[in-house]
């Protein structure tokens, strides 16, 4: 049964997800403890136990709230653009640079996440959720450009945005900041000629499908 708290208890709540989150982010999965959590949180050592069954739970519910918030907005970004009628190149540069622009914090978390359920499978399934709400989003951006859910390699682009995203972190002197935006036009480039928008694809290509 879902607990329910008072205003006062969610904001405790809220503050230990956070909490937990960024120390994911610092030190991995595995330094998520109740101490570190309540110390970063600025909360008494007993504060989880209150709200969660487990360090665990608090962890993967941490997790997946974050994920979730973060899916929201970009589905937000894809109907913004949609109502708009933005066209591909318009729709490309708007989800590189959101996607290029998620807090250090937020990526260092999500990047242990997957590294952690690699070696523990019963956290994968919180990994499995972040990916398909991240192709999700990834197809509603296609769509807005011109493709459909058949059409369109959620996965691919997926796959391209956290390998940005990793490089980004562990080598960001390395990383050409407009690398994801044409990756993202490439790959919307290809879709639109592999399914026969060639008008789509002229358009992104910067040419005048009428000329």
């Amino acid at each position: 049964m879902k607990r329910r708290h008072g205003e006062n208890a969610q904001r405790r709540r809220a503050a230990l997800m956070q909490a937990a989150v960024e120390v994911t982010a610092e030190k991995g999965m595995a330094g998520v403890t109740h101490r570190a959590v309540t110390e970063r949180a600025g909360l008494p050592l007993a504060t989880v136990g209150y709200f969660f069954d487990s360090i665990d739970e608090l962890a993967v519910e941490a997790l997946r709230t974050r994920i979730a918030a973060d899916a929201e907005t970009m589905g937000g970004l894809a109907e913004h653009l949609k109502q708009q009628d933005s066209g591909p190149d318009e729709v490309a540069a708007a989800f590189a640079a959101a996607a290029g622009s998620l807090p250090r914090v937020e990526a260092m978390a999500l990047v242990e996440a997957m590294l952690h359920a690699a070696r523990a499978p019963e956290l994968r399934h919180v990994v499995v959720e972040a990916l398909d709400m991240g192709r999700g989003v990834v197809a509603a951006a296609a769509a807005t450009a011109g493709l459909s859910d058949e059409e369109a390699d959620t996965g691919a682009f997926l796959a391209l945005i956290h390998g940005y995203m990793l490089h980004s972190l562990a080598a960001p002197d390395l990383v050409d900041s407009e690398a994801l935006l044409r990756g993202v036009r490439a790959l919307f480039l290809g879709g639109l000629l592999e399914a026969g928008h060639v008008d789509l694809a002229l358009e992104l290509a910067g040419r005048d499908p009428d000329s």
